[in-house]
């Protein structure tokens, strides 16, 4: 559990998913939040939670501050039967949870009092987890009063649905198969608002996913530029040469550098 505060505006460049389990409680300011193909307004005292390899991203322009909570399976399957294993995360099925004010001063207590690595950590997240399931049952009329599905033009819908799925994107008749428009309407739109060719702009996105990658693990570039969704391991090095000056390779090198 780690908490942030962040005195401007901050907005997630695009969608990522990642293989941990993710819990973000708002505790002020407003954010607008893409969980798959869904955009909520959501508002200080709700939770966010991101399933395991769920595409997500945030953005807003208001001061805000949260806490995360970050955990994989595997971690809950070190110390718990398989059937309290699913218990536990039924409560991401609800990928938006209103939280108590009472409740929240309590987990920033509970975020200062401990250790990130206390022999008791797994015990605290299955409380939490517990208690989300709760607050899930409890609180599911008034969420309504707090969380409001954003209205997307067609056009957002089309940007949006390309940032949550450009790792699997094949060609631009997957995009309007799915928005249920023209192909030339989808290349309008992303030249208009983007400045970019659809090819472009999906490039851009995995370029910047695979820099996420390299900055957050020690993974293969073959791994990386295959989860980014490069099917050519060889245009990948072409298309990051292009974009970064630099190759992979010195990216990762100039890496190790900065962190020394």
């Amino acid at each position: 559990m780690s908490y942030e505060e962040t005195k401007k505006g901050w907005s997630m460049p695009y969608s990522h998913h990642h293989t941990h389990y993710e819990i973000y409680i708002l505790l002020s300011g407003e954010r607008t939040v893409t969980i798959g193909n869904t955009t909520h307004l959501v508002k200080e005292g709700f939770a966010c939670l991101f399933e395991s390899n769920i595409s997500h991203r945030s953005e807003g322009n208001t001061d805000y501050s949260g806490l995360c909570i970050h955990f994989s399976k595997q971690y809950l399957d070190r110390y718990f039967q398989p059937n309290i294993v699913s218990t536990y995360l039924t409560c991401f099925k609800t990928p938006i949870i209103f939280i108590p004010a009472d409740y929240r001063k309590k987990l920033l207590t509970w975020n200062k009092a401990m250790s990130h690595t206390s022999e008791s950590s797994y015990l605290l997240l299955a409380q939490i987890l517990i208690d989300l399931s709760k607050f899930q049952k409890k609180y599911c009329a008034d969420s309504s009063l707090f969380v409001s599905d954003v209205k997307t033009s067609s056009a957002q819908r089309i940007i949006n649905y390309i940032d949550a799925n450009y790792t699997t994107l094949q060609n631009v008749s997957q995009i309007a198969e799915c928005c249920g428009v023209s192909e030339s309407y989808i290349h309008r739109i992303i030249k208009k608002n983007t400045s970019l060719t659809v090819k472009e702009y999906i490039n851009k996105l995995r370029l910047r996913h695979a820099i996420h990658e390299m900055d957050c693990s020690n993974n293969s570039f073959a791994i990386i530029s295959k989860a980014c969704g490069f099917q050519n391991i060889s245009y990948f090095y072409y298309l990051f040469k292009k974009n970064y000056g630099l190759t992979p390779t010195e990216y990762r090198e100039q890496l190790k550098k900065t962190h020394k």
